[in-house]
């Protein structure tokens, strides 16, 4: 097999030594709080909906929500009851 060092059998290598990594910024409990005050100062320059807007918009969600499950369950029944026919017969 090769030798991939000229150093002599038998004695260690020895380690170069590790460069003292400079801090490079702030502690991560600094840049958390800092996050979580952005968030805030974002959050109330947000323009939230009125009550009446809201529940608007969840009466039009449930609404289509309702048809499109009826719609869905439709199908699938329609589907089930043409395969169990056409697989098991009249």
């Amino acid at each position: 097999m090769a030798r991939t060092t000229n150093m002599k059998p038998g004695r260690a290598l020895q380690r170069a030594p590790r460069p003292v990594l400079a801090r490079r910024g702030p502690a991560i409990w600094e840049r958390i709080v800092r996050y979580l005050r952005e968030v805030r100062a974002e959050l109330a320059r947000v323009d939230w909906p009125s009550r009446r807007e809201l529940t608007g918009s969840t009466l039009i969600v449930l609404v289509v929500l309702i048809a499109l499950a009826l719609y869905l369950g439709a199908w699938d029944y329609l589907f089930t009851v043409s395969v169990k026919r056409w697989l098991v017969g009249p």
